[in-house]
């Protein structure tokens, strides 16, 4: 569900205009393109984690002991010690082998920076930066997140990143969170929704259990295949029928096994895929439907199902008072703005929201290509309008809070 809404004033407080020097700008730049080179699968980004720290000790900015092994979580200490938010950038790539044609493309054989998240490490790095510059006069305290396996699959053994860095205990003092991710739209536009913007990531397994038979002779068993197909035609109803169609959302069937020879029906069918929508309500309804479905068809032929379903990552779902903060600071920074498109792929911010309230928004990037593809290139020159409203919205959120 959804973190319960900030209480926010209701006037507008002019931000302080936030600018980089072209040295920072230089810096950035630079940095980017060091670490598009060196892209590092989740949970094993130490080299990435190394460079972080060192760019990090050289602006003088404290580092805080949270236990991580791959990821760095810092923090600049204001005139005051409290209120306290944080900032994220994800770390980790993926493994691809890189098809850009870049002058800095990846060193790293097979392992790509193939969703950007070299771009969204820079971004908070020069906010850091920026803030840092103005700690003598900083109303609070911010802390940055260097996050770790954003992509990662996450197991009970192993979380999401953002899971991990929330069992540290690191940010629980942390009253709102603000993130940025890349995406394809125009070069420094601020992509900014209320509500959710990602999917909820939810897996379901089904095996259909019937009766095996001759093939010549179905009227001796109950064909689980059957029973299969009639389930998969009905849960599609769930989508179209059953969720309110202004919501995104989609069920995929994924996987399917039944069967090893041609002239036998089987004696079980199984079936796995995904459930993903943006809306709590619609993400309980889903699930809630589906194992009626499953089941009642199966009883219906004489068969019997077992389901399992595993609920993953949630929605990212955006506060509507720092949304609508940030579109202030949107204008008050003069950048351009644009409306976020809601997409179903997961994102781990997610995790940090059910917490605390806050606001995820995307940075145009150009005509990036396919995100998790080969060809995937955000233009860097988009980065210094994300730590510009980064910089900007952490600002303004101490003020709001105190």
């Amino acid at each position: 569900m959804p973190a319960a809404a900030t209480v926010v004033s209701e006037t507008a407080s002019c931000s302080v205009p936030v600018t980089l020097s072209d040295s920072l700008n230089l810096d950035l730049q630079e940095w980017y393109r060091w670490f598009h080179r060196h892209p590092e699968l989740s949970y094993k980004e130490f080299n990435t984690t190394a460079r972080i720290r060192e760019i990090l000790e050289s602006h003088g900015i404290e580092i805080l002991d949270s236990g991580l092994n791959t990821g760095v979580v810092a923090v600049v200490r204001g005139a005051s010690a409290t209120p306290v938010i944080a900032l994220r950038g994800d770390i980790d790539g993926l493994p691809i082998t890189e098809n850009t044609g870049l002058d800095y493309t990846s060193e790293n054989t097979g392992v790509m920076h193939g969703c950007g998240h070299d771009f969204n490490l820079t971004v908070a790095l020069g906010a850091a930066i920026l803030l840092n510059e103005r700690r003598d006069t900083l109303p609070g305290t911010v802390k940055i997140i260097f996050q770790p396996a954003e992509e990662g699959r996450a197991t009970a053994q192993r979380p999401t990143g953002a899971v991990q860095v929330l069992n540290t205990g690191v940010l629980d003092d942390v009253e709102a969170l603000f993130g940025t991710h890349d995406a394809a739209g125009p070069v420094g536009a601020i992509l900014i929704r209320e509500g959710g913007i990602t999917g909820a990531v939810d897996k379901f397994q089904v095996t259909i259990h019937g009766k095996g038979a001759h093939a010549a002779e179905p009227e001796d068993g109950i064909d689980p295949i059957t029973v299969l197909t009639n389930v998969v035609q009905g849960l599609q109803a769930v989508i179209g029928r059953n969720l309110d169609p202004r919501h995104p959302r989609v069920l995929s069937v994924t996987h399917v096994e039944a069967g090893s020879s041609w002239n036998v029906i089987p004696q079980d069918a199984f079936f796995e895929g995904t459930v993903r929508t943006t809306e709590p309500q619609d993400r309980v309804l889903a699930k809630e439907r589906a194992v009626a479905i499953i089941n009642n068809t199966a009883a219906a032929y004489g068969a019997t199902a077992d389901v399992s379903w595993f609920f993953g990552s949630p929605s990212v779902f955006n506060d509507t008072g720092w949304t609508r903060i940030g579109r202030e600071i949107i204008a008050e920074q003069g950048l351009a703005v644009g409306e976020d498109r809601p997409q179903l792929g997961g994102e781990d911010f997610s995790y940090y929201l059910e917490r605390k309230p806050g606001l995820f928004v995307h940075i145009g990037a150009g005509q990036t290509g396919a995100a998790h593809g080969p060809t995937f290139r955000p233009d860097p020159a988009a980065i210094g309008s994300g730590v510009r409203f980064l910089t900007a919205i952490a600002l303004r959120a101490l003020e709001e809070l105190q």
